[in-house]
């Protein structure tokens, strides 16, 4: 198990699953020496980079470098940026060129970019030869605080998102904060929508440390990123190791995403972005606490107020068909017996899942969404 690393310089945290236990490197300006590390964790010789053409000019080069330099052959392939490139075409793209580079069982598939390369790239993994190697290089927010821990990979259907995928863990992560120096606002705001979400569910602490910070955060800050890292990963690294494949306690992790999922599958006009989504999903969930009075309204405003301040959405500009939304919540991976299962806070800290709203209850907080948060 990787307990501690002397040669490691930056931050490191554990996703401990027994034999597929991982660790999670955190730093900055650490991408260059990711050589090592990945022969130290990963005991292939040849890896398939997997990036898109946005992170492709950036940092694949600076990658590609390291593995040379540790005598490890590599191939690269790009794939157009965005959530589009979450498809079953393009998926099939890259099983070809796995046929083309002679993939082997013993080979690694490296995610290099955000979640949208993360989730893809590790089904690719998961799949191709009924599974290789697989190692995520996160280089957005999003990617580094939720999405390329904890094993989720997949592809979007066009009737639900991430509905085709697997449990599928890395052999490690490794998170350079640096690269979060060329993301656009608009992504950085998608990572800390998580961040939120994870402060809410976990630890009142931490969102007391949002608020302060805000401003250090979303200027990049570095030791400020490394803390907000660390600390994302440690939550949840906790409940991944808890409960790997989402019986129970990984539930939590869902807060926002029942509504939020539902909007990017329904409002494609209106562009939402994954964090985005999860933003309102969170409003909307702190609406059916209030009316459920699970939660107190001072808490509900904190809530708000921080997610105003990291210039997160809480409502969506003009009319939208809320019946809409309520049929692709049905479709929900979480759906049991019918009934949608809802993560609702039940304070700054914590939160219970909820199984009875009524189908006039969850309309009402969706409609609610059109409104001005206040």
């Amino acid at each position: 198990m990787h307990r501690s690393d002397p040669k490691f310089q930056g931050r490191i945290v554990h996703v401990n699953l027994g034999r597929r236990s991982y660790p999670i490197y955190i730093g900055s300006h650490i991408l260059p020496d990711f050589g090592p590390f990945f022969t130290q964790n990963c005991p292939s010789k040849h890896a398939i980079v997997v990036t898109d053409d946005n992170v492709k000019p950036i940092y694949a080069e600076m990658l590609l470098n390291s593995l040379a330099e540790q005598n490890l052959e590599s191939h690269l392939v790009s794939v157009p940026p965005g959530e589009s490139s979450k498809q079953m075409a393009v998926l099939e793209h890259l099983y070809d060129k796995m046929f083309d580079f002679a993939a082997e069982r013993s080979d690694c598939v490296i995610a290099l970019g955000g979640g949208v390369i993360g989730d893809l790239a590790g089904f690719l993994a998961a799949t191709f030869k009924r599974g290789l190697n697989f190692v995520q290089v996160p280089t957005s927010l999003l990617a580094m605080v939720d999405s390329s821990i904890g094993g989720k990979t997949g592809i979007n259907h066009p009737r639900g998102k991430n509905m085709i995928g697997s449990f599928y863990q890395p052999k490690m992560v490794f998170a350079d904060t640096d690269t979060l120096k060329t993301l656009p606002p608009r992504e950085l705001g998608c990572g800390l929508a998580e961040t939120v979400k994870h402060a809410i569910i976990r630890d009142a602490g931490f969102f007391a440390t949002l608020e302060q910070n805000t401003q250090a955060v979303t200027t990049l800050q570095k030791n400020t990123l490394i803390d907000l890292v660390e600390r994302n990963c440690q939550i949840k690294a906790a409940v991944v190791s808890a409960d790997e494949h989402e019986a129970g306690l990984r539930g939590i992790l869902n807060l926002g995403h029942t509504v939020g999922h539902a909007i990017e599958t329904t409002l494609k006009n209106l562009d939402f972005h994954h964090g985005e989504a999860v933003s309102l999903g969170i409003v909307a969930a702190l609406r059916l606490a209030l009316s459920r009075k699970l939660l107190d309204e001072r808490s509900a405003q904190k809530i708000l107020l921080l997610l105003q301040k990291l210039q997160l959405p809480t409502h969506i500009q003009g009319p939208i068909n809320s019946a809409d939304l309520y049929q692709a919540m049905l479709q929900d991976k979480k759906v049991k017996h019918g009934k949608i299962n809802f993560v609702l806070p039940t304070g700054i800290g914590s939160c219970d899942f909820i199984n009875d709203l009524s189908e006039p209850e969850i309309l009402t907080a969706v409609d609610s969404l059109t409104q001005p948060a206040t």
